[in-house]
């Protein structure tokens, strides 16, 4: 047995709403950027079967269907404000496992110095669907585009690549993966992303171009390099490996899977030349770190991807595709 839609709102969302939500007792919410910041949006949807399993911890799933949208507002070299969620609950979920999912949204709010400001909830009989809706602050003239990457800039990227793709796979019954000493760690990556938010105010000072990773390394970068008319050629030892994908990498679908599967939550931004003193300085000061992977050139969008041994390389696919 569960409470009624309104019931389960004020039980247990409505704690999570701050100035300007009413309580969430109110058709909508006021949201006005701080004092010399444009506000920015995003919006990510989460499905069961799609982008997380139907048996996945609750307050887990909550906590992703957040931080993707935090991901990309950090992107953008903004710091996350508040935000809206839609979320569909399937017949079997009970009261406790809303409860849960409330207790981990509660944690995140907390983590992350955001706050609910609203939305909707609605019958979904095919299974949970979460829809998050952003806010983040910008200063203005500071948002980051993929678009906005110049030739000679120095590509970034921060984390490690390829853990949550390999997660995937130790959460779908990989037998050789979950052998793997740091098989744990690589679920973890899978179910509980974490975006590195604190490199916004970083981006919005010191780069010219950033997004976030989310369907893939090669796909993404192929992504940027597209909208900015910019070529990208990158060494595979450059590419910043945690030990779990090292000591997966023997594996025959390793490496592709690293590369191309998605579900990383990092950030690959360009820096020009002339800034590069002060963004090491900055993350120097704010106790973070970023690889540099590539340099700009003027071109048409083609990323290579070079081998050990100098020769290119080439995979199936470059990032996960829904259709």
């Amino acid at each position: 047995m569960r409470s009624g839609e309104f019931e389960a709102i004020a039980k247990y969302f409505a704690p999570l709403s701050g100035e300007g939500a009413f309580g969430l007792g109110d058709d909508a919410a006021i949201l006005a950027p701080a004092a010399g910041c444009e506000l920015v949006v995003t919006n990510d949807a989460l499905a069961a079967g799609v982008h997380f399993f139907a048996t996945d911890p609750p307050g887990a799933i909550a906590q992703k269907a957040l931080r993707v949208n935090l991901s990309d507002l950090t992107a953008k070299g903004a710091t996350p404000r508040a935000f809206l969620m839609a979320l569909g609950l399937p017949d079997e979920w009970p009261e406790e496992k809303i409860a849960a999912y409330a207790a981990g949204l509660a944690a995140d709010c907390e983590r992350y110095g955001v706050r609910l400001l609203g939305g909707d909830t609605f019958r979904s009989p095919s299974g949970l669907v979460v829809s998050i809706t952003a806010f983040g602050d910008v200063p203005a003239g500071r948002y980051r585009s993929r678009s906005g990457v110049a030739p000679g800039d120095r590509l970034f990227v921060t984390g490690a690549i390829g853990d949550a793709a390999l997660g995937l796979k130790v959460r779908e019954g990989d037998a050789a993966l979950r052998a793997t000493a740091e098989a744990r760690e690589l679920l973890r990556h899978y179910l509980l992303p974490e975006p590195p938010v604190a490199f916004a105010p970083i981006l919005a000072a010191h780069a010219n171009g950033a997004m976030d990773i989310s369907d893939g390394f090669l796909g993404d970068i192929g992504r940027m390099a597209h909208a900015s008319n910019v070529d990208f050629t990158l060494r595979l030892q450059r590419v910043p490996f945690s030990r779990g994908v090292m000591d997966a990498i023997e594996l025959p679908y390793a490496l592709e899977t690293a590369l191309t599967g998605g579900d990383d939550y990092q950030l690959l931004f360009s820096v020009p030349v002339k800034n590069l003193h002060a963004l090491r300085r900055a993350m120097n000061a704010a106790h973070l770190d970023a690889t540099e992977i590539a340099v700009a050139r003027a071109g048409s969008g083609k990323v290579t991807l070079l081998a050990a041994d100098g020769e290119p390389m080439h995979f199936a696919r470059t990032s996960f595709a829904h259709f």
